[in-house]
């Protein structure tokens, strides 16, 4: 069961490296854009999350659930707002800087939390 939580730990990090990577890359761009990979990282970050917290409950590791409960508030909220930011039809920064800043709150959640 351990080496479950690992992989799961590393989609859970490969989600963050989608959603923080896609968007400083497309900060180079004038007119920055929500792309699919910031979706699938936040798809990804949410499943993931989710799993990560039921793996430590069965492997019988302390669950700190208020953190976790931020943390997965903070992922849909993420997912939500990249959803919105494709969806608009005139595509503005707001949604776009919003869902990088969130990703980024959401990390510094996991790290600073103990």
């Amino acid at each position: 069961m351990e080496i479950v939580r690992l992989v799961l730990l590393f989609g859970h990090l490969a989600g963050f490296a989608a959603m923080v990577g896609g968007f400083f890359y497309q900060m180079r761009i004038k007119q920055p854009e929500i792309g699919s990979y910031m979706i699938g990282g936040a798809i990804g970050q949410a499943v993931t999350g989710a799993a990560l917290i039921g793996s430590r409950y069965a492997l019988d590791l302390p669950v700190n659930n208020p953190k976790m409960g931020v943390k997965l508030v903070l992922d849909l909220i993420v997912l939500a707002v990249a959803i919105a930011g494709t969806r608009q039809r005139v595509k503005s920064p707001g949604m776009f800087y919003a869902a990088g800043v969130l990703a980024a709150v959401t990390a510094a959640v996991a790290v600073f939390w103990t």
